[in-house]
């Protein structure tokens, strides 16, 4: 038989001959662990998209730069400046129109620009439309807006 009175003399001579061994593994142990819990804290998302599964599809319904110069084409007429850029799933036109265009015919851009989709199109992204006017600034700016499962655009109060 071993003796056991043996056996944990040694193993508290092991533990005394290595203690400093041992506490920098434990401390080395316990910071890598709170270094992860802390960037789980900090950086929960890290991994995950910006805008999580909504853009599942966006693929087959591109927008293209064609899209934007027949924007632009459509509504040249009656204005100024014509910005267009696609975030997501929504479509930001942001116009300033000539002088003599009034409310009503600024909300006929609207529709203008909204008909140079297809129905794929309009069916997937929303569109934002801000119409300024630097000459009425009584009624302007106005936005409109028309969600993809709608088929008229929303427009602010008048002023």
């Amino acid at each position: 038989m071993y003796n056991e009175n043996k056996l944990g003399c040694e193993n508290m001579k092991f533990i005394k001959k290595h203690i400093n061994m041992i506490v920098a593994i434990a401390i080395l142990i316990l910071l890598v662990v709170g270094l992860l819990l802390a960037k789980e804290i900090f950086f929960p998302n890290e991994t995950k998209a910006i805008y999580g599964t909504r853009l599942e599809g966006k693929e087959k319904v591109p927008i293209t730069n064609d899209h934007i110069n027949r924007v632009k084409e459509a509504i040249k007429d009656s204005t100024i400046t014509t910005e267009v850029r696609v975030a997501g799933r929504i479509i930001y036109v942001d116009i300033t129109v000539n002088p003599d265009v009034t409310v009503e015919g600024a909300k006929g851009l609207g529709n203008t620009i909204v008909e140079v989709f297809s129905e794929e199109e309009k069916a997937y992204y929303d569109i934002q439309i801000l119409i300024a006017n630097s000459a009425n600034e009584a009624q302007f700016p106005i936005i409109g807006y028309r969600h993809h499962t709608r088929t008229e655009i929303f427009w602010t109060k008048d002023r």
